[in-house]
């Protein structure tokens, strides 16, 4: 994936537990898009570091938000969302995914109050990302995972 030089970079993992049958969602405390805080369920992320790469960050927030350390070598890259065009604000999010045991002991940092692991037909209201898009990256991960 192509990684933008100016503007707002921002890196998200959907994680899934190893039979791709539920996925992973933080309840962020607070969340600011287009300049307004928002409430809601979402992946796992946050903006780039200086000299930081999509899946670095992605590794790096996976660490500092949930505890634990993702496996470069299983993350598979599934979207990128961008600021539309002639925006005067440019942003970029990529978006990754892997796979983790569902037990594995999640501890989470100030930016989230709660997670929960959930079903595909039983994603929660409020979630920060359309349920189509949650879908449409987890059948892509699926499939990745699949045939990778």
């Amino acid at each position: 994936m192509e990684e933008q030089e100016k503007g707002h970079l921002g890196a998200y993992t959907c994680i899934f537990n190893n039979s791709f049958s539920e996925m992973l969602l933080l309840w962020r405390t607070k969340e600011t898009r287009n300049g307004e805080e928002i409430k809601g369920w979402g992946n796992i992320g946050g903006s780039f570091e200086p000299g930081e790469t999509a899946l670095q960050t992605c590794i790096r927030e996976a660490k500092e938000e949930i505890g634990v350390d993702l496996n470069p070598n299983k993350l598979i890259p599934v979207g990128t969302k961008t600021s539309p065009e002639g925006s005067a604000h440019k942003w970029a999010i990529y978006f990754y995914a892997t796979s983790i045991d569902e037990h594995t002991k999640i501890k989470l940092n100030d930016e989230s109050r709660g997670y929960g692991w959930f079903e595909r037909d039983e994603l929660p209201e409020c979630t920060l990302d359309s349920k189509e898009e949650l879908i449409g990256w987890w059948d892509l991960a699926e499939t990745s995972f699949e045939n990778g």
